[in-house]
C-alpha cells in the first residue's frame, strides 16, 4: 500500500495485511502508532527504562506504569509551575532533588555525629 507524503518527494510504503480499510484509515493508523513508540522512545532515553526489572507480565506492567505515571507527574508539575522548557529539561532539574530530603538527612548527620561522639566518650583509650 503506498501513501503520497505532502512534505516529501517519495511516497511512504506501507505494509499490512489488512486489506478492507482504505488507505487513508491505514496511513493514520500508523501515524498513531509512530506517536506511541515516539512517547516510549522518550520514556526508555528520559525515565531510565532500558531494560525490565523482571520478566513476568505483571513486572513489565508495572515498570511501564510506573514510567507512564512519572511522565504524567512531570507534565503535571510543568504546567503547575509554568515551564516554558522542554520536558527533559525539567526532568533534568528535578532528578538531583528527587530522592533529597534535606530536613531528614540533616537529622540523620545530627544522629551519626551524636553516636559517633558518644561512642568516642564511653569508649576507652587504647593507646594511652
Amino acid at each position: 500500500m503506498t501513501v503520497a507524503r505532502p512534505d516529501q518527494s517519495t511516497p511512504l510504503v506501507l505494509a499490512t495485511n489488512d486489506l478492507n480499510s482504505p488507505t487513508s484509515v491505514i496511513a493514520q493508523r500508523y501515524k498513531s502508532r509512530w506517536q506511541i513508540e515516539l512517547f516510549f522512545k522518550w520514556i526508555e532515553q528520559h525515565l531510565n527504562l532500558k531494560t525490565f526489572l523482571g520478566r513476568s507480565e505483571n513486572a513489565v506492567k508495572i515498570q511501564i506504569l510506573s514510567a507512564m505515571i512519572t511522565y504524567a507527574l512531570l507534565l503535571i508539575h510543568s504546567a503547575a509551575s509554568r515551564f516554558k522548557g522542554r520536558l527533559w529539561m525539567l526532568l533534568a532539574e528535578l532528578r538531583p532533588n528527587l530522592f533529597m530530603r534535606p530536613q531528614t538527612q540533616a537529622i540523620m548527620k545530627r544522629r551519626r555525629q551524636e553516636q559517633q561522639q558518644e561512642f568516642a566518650r564511653i569508649q576507652p583509650r587504647l593507646f594511652s
